[in-house]
């Protein structure tokens, strides 16, 4: 395989669920080489959430597990004994990074903190992902996706107004978190290969929620005042119902709004007063029910297409059949397939985004527990018995 990325960087990934594997997986497929620790006996706790292949539940079967940990090597090591924090740390020193994604102060407890880690490696970068960060009178609470949505503020502004709020799609959160771990690791990591320093990297979920409600934040920056539910305060600006789905008409950038206007056939919403923003403002409720009526008779790929070659920021809410037969997925070759020996021959989504010499690499997920060999005996030099020892014994 050509030389990518991240080649060279050993990452000792101590992390579960989905946002922590997420941040390893990015690392991954842009090279690195992800040793991910995992549970004896059971492994990741995302290995038991479905849906799974066929039904069938196993740790090796979960479908959610499978994607987040393409490309990782697995070793299971109950670290919470004396002897498996002896070979964690042995594990640590041969390695770049460390990721991990416990809930705050159980590394500590562990004695694997960051002040111990780089006395164990000089220079290492360590990255802890948590509810809300390692500091503040939050850092100790419970949390879940719902209640990171709440805490963040997105759903101040997501639902009917005269609905309940909603949260947004599934695990946005977490997956804007195991991102924002990735981009501050990577920041770190080229800040070490000019000043030749490690640095602890600290990712609350709660606040990369923050990135989704970045108008609201501006609002309130300038303004002093939280906006609520009642959707943008240009127009347009919306899903709205159409033949066959529902389209998102955005009036962006505003200067070419008149062009749009001219494709739903109604004279009234191309009036030469509605060219400007404060005008359709002004006249939200009439215009708003012109522009309903028109988008409902039009199919919504019609619709994009449209206003794309208006240069507009239309869009479409793309079913699943949409997703994968794209011919702007085709041409990037966003899905690829991966074989993966419980599964077989599957689509995946590939690589976020592309880079002309550096490859992402489309590797399965490892078997729990596969690559104890290597990285036991291979790389650390253990023995069989000490092995099969470290690996077997069940986390309670």
């Amino acid at each position: 395989m050509s030389h990518s990325a991240l080649s060279g960087i050993r990452v000792v990934d101590l992390t579960h669920y989905t946002a922590g594997p997420y941040c390893t997986k990015l690392m991954s497929g842009f090279g690195a080489e992800v040793v991910k620790v995992e549970r004896p006996l059971t492994g990741d706790a995302m290995r038991s959430f479905g849906p799974f292949f066929q039904d069938r539940q196993d740790v090796e079967t979960s479908i959610p597990f499978l994607w987040l940990n393409t490309g990782k090597k697995s070793v299971t090591l109950d670290f919470k004994t004396e002897k498996g924090r002896e070979v964690l740390k042995d594990l640590i020193r041969e390695a770049d990074v460390v990721v991990e994604s416990f809930s705050p102060g159980v590394m500590q407890r562990l004695g694997l903190d960051y002040e111990t880690v780089r006395k164990l490696k000089p220079g290492i970068v360590m990255t802890s992902i948590s509810n809300f960060g390692q500091s503040g009178p939050y850092k100790d609470f419970k949390a879940d996706e719902i209640t990171l949505n709440a805490l963040s503020g997105g759903m101040s502004v997501t639902g009917e107004p005269e609905k309940e709020p909603l949260a947004a799609g599934p695990s946005i959160y977490q997956y804007t978190a195991g991102q924002h771990a990735y981009i501050g690791t990577l920041m770190a990591l080229f800040q070490k290969g000019v000043d030749g320093k490690g640095q602890y990297v600290d990712v609350s979920i709660q606040e990369s929620g923050l990135e989704h409600i970045e108008i609201l934040l501006s609002y309130n920056l300038q303004k002093g005042e939280n906006k609520k539910r009642g959707g943008h305060m240009f127009v347009p600006w919306a899903t709205y119902d159409c033949q066959d789905g529902y389209a998102a008409v955005i009036a962006m950038p505003y200067r070419h709004w008149h062009r749009a206007a001219e494709i739903f056939k109604d004279p009234v919403l191309f009036d030469e007063k509605y060219d400007h923003l404060l005008n359709r403002i002004k006249d939200r409720t009439e215009y708003e029910t012109r522009l309903k009526a028109c988008v409902k008779t039009m199919p919504k790929k019609d619709l994009f297409h449209a206003g794309q070659a208006r240069q507009l920021a239309f869009g479409y809410i793309a079913d699943l059949k949409d997703v994968t037969e794209s011919p702007q997925h085709e041409a990037r070759r966003f899905f690829k397939e991966i074989d993966h020996p419980m599964t077989g021959k599957h689509k995946y989504c590939d690589a976020p985004f592309m880079m002309s010499e550096t490859p992402w690499k489309s590797l399965r997920a490892p078997f729990l527990g596969e690559h104890n060999d290597e990285i036991f005996k291979g790389l650390l030099g253990y023995g069989e018995d000490e092995i099969k020892q470290l690996s077997e014994r069940e986390i309670i």
